[in-house]
């Protein structure tokens, strides 16, 4: 074990004598911020929303009735946002019950986290950037965000995600880890290493999808957000539908004879079946892999093949956002990464698709660009 690892585990014990150890004690986590305070009160809309559709049918004496199905469906996609919300809050007072056993250590060689899961050792040379999730002029007062540590390739990972549990706000926390470590070195004219058009960047990228780590290469896996994207709309109307036609009186569903049910497996089956099929053939050829960060060049691909951004090309990394609604999702903020290139259109990609925080990859797209990455 390292020397400045076994100093960094002398100071969370308190045996140290180094002063020059900064121990982080972890402090209770926000829970009722924004997004807190709508989880609370997302079951209160959706059982006024079951209420009112149940008075509407008293009132018809009809399940079909197309008030009744409309007011039905808004029940059941708040309901759904609701179990969605809670079971991110219950997450949020799962980590305030448990936050007394996650500690961070700053050493001038590196820093030292534990968490009830884990410990991380990070040496210093090894950390490019300290970047907090969302728009800075959205990051005052209290608030759930976590703080990434990005970190160079050969560390083995992209980054570490720090908990809402040092310092006061996530804000404070990455302001106090950018001053522990320092301005990073500007170099005036980069040398990058220049893209070779006789590699096959197709095998290079099912090398990388395969598990083989080349040196310098950053691979950033296929999220899983997507899935959030599909026809839920018509799935849910589908079952406030079928709910209401299996109340309904034998002889009523006789009369309706077989045109209901038909429709019923197309939009509770089909539809959503065959939106899964299409989206997973379109996201095959990417071998489960976003983006693939070489010190030369960034990579994706399409069904057409690997597309190469080279660095000297790239003018500049960023996260885009706006404010958008979903049946299931309610308002939220829509993002994506946007690679805007010299003398060619930008690339956009949503972050539904992406497995890393967009903020990690700006950040290693910039230490790429600027020629930080080591081998």
């Amino acid at each position: 074990m390292s020397s400045w690892i076994e100093a960094a585990e002398a100071a969370l014990s308190g045996t140290a004598t180094d002063t020059e150890h900064d121990v982080l004690r972890a402090e209770p986590p926000p829970v009722l911020d924004a997004v807190g305070l709508r989880a609370l009160l997302a079951p209160f809309f959706a059982g006024f929303m079951w209420a009112a559709s149940i008075f509407r049918e008293v009132q018809i004496a009809t399940p079909l009735d197309p008030l009744a199905l409309l007011l039905r469906l808004l029940a059941l996609a708040l309901t759904v946002r609701a179990l969605t919300l809670l079971f991110f809050l219950v997450q949020r007072i799962r980590l305030r019950l448990d936050y007394a056993r996650y500690s961070l250590v700053l050493t001038p060689e590196g820093l030292l986290y534990r968490s009830p899961s884990m410990d991380v050792a990070l040496p210093r040379e090894d950390i490019l950037d300290v970047r907090e999730r969302g728009r800075w002029r959205d990051r005052s007062g209290r608030r759930f965000a976590e703080v990434y540590v990005v970190t160079q390739p050969r560390s083995g990972r992209t980054h570490l995600a720090l908990p809402p549990v040092f310092e006061r706000t996530p804000g404070m926390l990455a302001e106090r880890l950018m001053r522990w470590l320092g301005p990073p070195p500007e170099a005036e004219n980069p040398e990058l290493p220049p893209s070779d058009p006789t590699q096959l960047v197709s095998e290079l990228w099912e090398r990388v999808a395969g598990g083989e780590r080349p040196d310098g290469v950053s691979p950033i896996p296929h999220g899983r957000a997507w899935l959030q994207r599909g026809p839920y709309a018509s799935v849910l109307l589908g079952i406030a539908v079928l709910e209401g036609f299996l109340r309904l009186p034998a002889q009523a569903r006789a009369d309706v004879g077989a045109t209901m049910p038909l429709v019923l497996v197309a939009v509770l089956v089909i539809v959503p079946v065959s939106w899964y099929l299409v989206t997973r053939r379109q996201l095959a050829p990417r071998l489960g892999l976003a983006l693939i960060l070489t010190p030369a060049e960034l990579l994706f691909r399409t069904r057409s093949g690997v597309v190469r951004v080279e660095w000297a090309r790239l003018v500049k990394a960023e996260v885009d956002s706006r404010a958008t609604w979903s049946l299931l999702l309610g308002a939220h903020e829509s993002r994506w990464l946007t690679l805007q290139r010299k003398n060619a259109p930008e690339i956009r990609y949503h972050d539904s698709f992406l497995g890393a925080p967009l903020e990690v990859i700006t950040s290693l797209c910039d230490a790429y660009r600027k020629g930080r990455i080591e081998s």
